[in-house]
């Protein structure tokens, strides 16, 4: 049918047309059909097979619990495995390989040596496989293509055993690394620590009795100082006391001596002319002599170890003066013994003797007047000294006083100072123990790596001779290829149907159109169609001429014979 052009645009086809079309072009379409996919598969089994071998790789984890010793490499396994990748796949190690087992020879002819190295790293594949523990590799797969099979498991085999080296190194090195930057911490902090511990001391010397841990034993000091000065205070009393009532002794026995005196010149002045020359006797006859100083001494201790004990100061004191008094008493003695006697006609000199005109009774008083206004003289100046011994005792129990009582009032201030430098050494202190623990426990990390009984890779299936290529896949490419052919013959037919602008079939037309007539195809062959000669099969064909108009219900369908 032949559609002359008009105003209308023509609808989209219809499933009747396209089964004609296909149905009129079927011969095109099995040419080019058959054509084209005996060119796709015979292109397909020309492709050269390549071959892969890939091996499977266990992330096996530590041996040992973590309890027991932690592992100083935690970075994740992904992140492993990429700088593992990177440090393998680089063109060093790869060109070694290539080298190795005269891989991509071809190639190598025409391409640079980078293309290869590029080349390989697209042949090589790595894939994770998915464990037990989210988002935590429990194995990966090493992947190599090529074209002969026993190379390609070789080279599989060969890059899956440097990422089992690779990782065991690195996993060394960044134990060691570990251990080596603690034990620089570790020995920079024991520097810090030991000028900490510097500083403490020389403070400690420096304010010595000045701590702050020493309050107690400073208010101890200070309660004891006052018990003493407490002491001291009513010793001090006593002995103005004592010293008060000798001097009161004193001063009575003075006048009585000096009375004692006077009687005894008074009763010497009668007989003075008679005996100026004599030693004065007592009543039983018996010469009288001065008193030794050595016995006044010893009125004097005697007179002492009333009040003290016989290790007191003063008494120890006169009790030497006592020794040496005797001593030189002794050495007189002596001498005066050696000495030639002198003659009769000259007197020997009394030592100060008492008059011998006087009674003697009163020179007997005289005597013991004396002796006790000696002894109460001695027993003065002993209280004088204890007096001033007192004072001076009190003097230093006040300094000692005022001194603890000024570290008393310091100890604020060495507190904080105390304080700050407390803090620094313990800060330093747990630092130190901190590194030690931490430096012990890479060491352990360490040996554990070394003696591989951390997280390493195992092979755990190792790669084989592949006995079929990988690609290309034969079966679905030549599908493939036939498909495509067949819809290139279909889309051949089409656009020579589609050429000729011509309608399969007046249910193309759009609604609405008006059909005049419809004419038979007048050709050489009409006849034979009529009498079902030639393709039985073949559909009859018309030729309408058409107008299209506007529908109108007073038209009538006008049937048969031309408009």
């Amino acid at each position: 049918m032949t559609w002359q052009k008009s105003s209308i645009v023509r609808p989209e086809l219809s499933p009747r047309s396209v089964i004609r079309m296909l149905w009129k072009h079927k011969a095109l379409i099995a040419i080019v059909w058959v054509l084209l996919s005996a060119v796709s598969i015979v292109g397909i089994y020309r492709l050269p097979a390549i071959y892969r071998a890939e091996t499977l790789i266990l992330v096996d984890s530590q041996k040992i619990p973590d309890r027991y010793v932690t592992s100083t490499v935690n970075n994740d396994v992904q992140d492993r495995l990429a700088t593992i990748s990177q440090q393998i796949l680089s063109s060093t190690r790869l060109q070694k390989i290539i080298e190795t087992y005269d891989l991509y020879r071809e190639e190598r002819k025409t391409l640079s040596q980078e293309e290869i190295i590029d080349l390989m790293r697209l042949d090589i594949k790595v894939t994770l496989e998915k464990g037990w523990t989210k988002d935590r590799p429990g194995a990966f797969r090493v992947a190599y293509q090529g074209p002969n099979p026993s190379i390609v498991a070789e080279v599989a085999n060969r890059i899956a055993n440097l990422y089992i080296e690779e990782n065991l190194r690195a996993r060394e090195v960044q134990a060691e690394g570990t251990t080596e930057f603690l034990e620089n911490q570790l020995e920079e902090a024991k520097k810090r620590l030991d000028e900490q511990e510097a500083k403490v001391s020389q403070f400690k010397l420096e304010h010595n009795g000045e701590l702050p841990q020493q309050e107690n034993s400073l208010n101890g000091a200070l309660t004891r100082l006052q018990i003493e000065l407490q002491g001291n205070q009513e010793a001090i009393s006593r002995a103005q006391q004592s010293k008060l009532l000798l001097e009161n002794s004193l001063g009575i026995a003075e006048p009585e001596l000096k009375t004692l005196q006077a009687a005894a010149v008074s009763a010497a002045e009668p007989a003075s002319g008679a005996g100026r020359g004599t030693a004065a006797t007592d009543d039983a006859g018996r010469t009288t002599t001065p008193q030794k100083r050595s016995d006044v001494l010893q009125a004097q201790v005697d007179a002492l170890l009333v009040r003290y004990k016989d290790d007191h100061p003063d008494v120890r004191r006169l009790q030497a003066e006592i020794a040496g008094a005797r001593r030189q008493e002794a050495e007189d003695a002596r001498l005066a013994a050696a000495a030639p006697k002198a003659p009769a006609s000259r007197p020997a000199p009394a030592a100060q003797p008492v008059p011998a005109a006087i009674p003697a009774q009163l020179a007997q008083d005289l005597v013991r007047q004396r002796e006790k206004v000696g002894n109460l003289r001695a027993q003065v100046a002993a209280a004088n000294r204890d007096l001033e011994t007192l004072k001076a005792e009190r003097t230093r129990i006040l300094g000692a006083t005022s001194s603890y009582q000024k570290r008393v009032e310091r100890l604020p201030i060495r507190e904080q100072q105390m304080a700050a430098l407390t803090r620094d050494y313990e800060i330093s202190k747990a630092n130190y123990r901190s590194l030690l623990d931490k430096k012990f426990n890479a060491e352990m990390a360490t040996s554990m790596e070394r003696r591989q009984k951390g997280e390493r890779f195992t092979v755990l299936d190792a790669a084989s001779v592949p006995e079929k290529p990988f690609k290309p896949q034969r079966g679905p490419l030549s599908a493939l290829g036939a498909t495509l052919s067949l819809v290139i013959g279909i889309c051949i037919a089409a656009g020579k149907e589609l050429k000729r602008n011509s309608l399969l079939g007046e249910w193309e037309l759009p609604a609405g159109v008006l059909v005049l007539g419809r004419v038979p195809l007048i050709g050489p062959d009409s006849d034979s169609r009529r009498t079902g000669g030639g393709n039985r099969f073949a559909l009859p064909r018309f030729r309408i001429k058409i107008r299209i108009t506007m529908p109108r219900p007073s038209i009538a369908r006008a049937t048969g014979g031309p408009v």
